[in-house]
């Protein structure tokens, strides 16, 4: 056996006697090969490959905090207990092609951590950036029209609910206050953090008011699986025949019961940035397959600005901001996005 060998950051040194182990534990067969994993932003996944198959390994689970806390909290059940529940109700009650079975070993004595060991999804996985020299332009259209019929397929998962895994109970738990209440909620603490370092105007926080007024009386809609990251990065797509399919979907960690609609704004954002034609190609595709419901248009502005206080919060922070936010104002930056997104449904 090896010496033990950093593959991120996050998961530091894990040696081949360890690999091994995991494989022992969960009946995977003889450890072959690992490899480090270069996307994905919080560094948790190594790729594991053994004499049954190519799995992916994730480990080193995040820290929790309830909303309106400053600072995280150890905790290692909530992340991989939330993502195989999620895993497991998409892999049972639709075709999303999620990495299934999910065998999670909730102990630490093997890697010093909990982790989740699954089947390695087959397909390429893109970025914004990589996508637009690797594939042609038709191909990429047929990616875009793949990426809108997977978000319908993972809204046939359902709940009588909003909620997700309580962190300190560690169960699936309502929303106290519904989807609304959660997504404002979130955006009001993005928005305590922006304040706090001055990148927020009083213009910004009348049109966040605004949105969120708009949303209370639009109402709530049925609540379905909610991804939260849904984008390129986190999904494998493969041609078959003369179109894309989406063949794997991951990085669950921040799935949820709520709003479905909310994970329409993060890609169509995405392809804004990059190839604004796109935009309309996902969001078409996806509304030729679900009813129009003339209240998303009310709910749209929230979930937007929900979504773009997420990398504002971060991107503007004072201490190191980014060079696009400099001599931006948040509303100045997103609300073209808005209209743009209006416009297309």
């Amino acid at each position: 056996m090896s010496e033990a060998k950093v593959y991120s950051e996050r998961l530091g040194a894990i040696s081949d006697a360890q690999f091994q182990a995991v494989a022992d534990r969960l009946a995977l067969g003889r450890f072959v090969d690992a490899a480090p994993i270069t996307s994905g932003l919080f560094g948790q996944n190594v790729f594991m490959t053994t004499t049954t198959g190519e799995y992916v390994l994730r480990g080193a689970p995040h820290w929790v905090k309830r909303l309106g806390e400053k600072t995280y909290r150890p905790n290692d059940r909530v992340q991989f207990t939330a993502e195989k529940y999620f895993a497991q109700q998409l892999h049972e009650h639709t075709k999303t092609p999620v990495p299934w079975p999910m065998l999670h070993d909730q102990t630490s004595d093997i890697l010093g951590w909990p982790y989740l060991v699954m089947p390695k999804m087959p397909g390429q996985c893109f970025n914004e950036q990589n996508i637009l020299k690797l594939l042609s332009a038709e191909d990429r259209q047929g990616v875009a029209r793949a990426l809108g019929e997977m978000l319908v397929e993972m809204q046939k998962l359902t709940s009588p609910f909003a909620g997700n895994f309580d962190v300190d109970t560690v169960e699936l738990t309502p929303f106290p206050d519904g989807n609304l209440g959660l997504v404002i909620a979130e955006t009001r603490d993005a928005v305590a953090t922006a304040s706090a370092n001055g990148v927020m105007t009083d213009n910004d926080l009348e049109w966040i008011a605004a949105a969120e007024q708009s949303a209370r009386a639009a109402g709530e809609r049925p609540n379905t699986y909610v991804h939260c990251d849904y984008k390129l990065n986190n999904l494998t797509v493969s041609k078959v025949g003369d179109d894309w399919r989406v063949t794997g979907l991951f990085d669950l960690h921040e799935a949820r019961f709520g709003d479905g609609a909310l994970d329409l704004v993060r890609q169509a954002c995405s392809y804004l940035d990059t190839e604004p034609a796109l935009a309309r190609v996902f969001v078409q595709r996806y509304f030729e397959r679900v009813p129009r419901d003339p209240r998303i248009k009310e709910l749209l502005p929230l979930y937007l600005i929900n979504d773009r206080m997420k990398f504002w919060t971060f991107f503007a922070n004072p201490a190191s901001p980014a060079p696009w936010t400099k001599g931006r104002t948040f509303g100045g930056w997103a609300e073209p996005y808005l209209d743009a997104l209006l416009a297309l449904i």
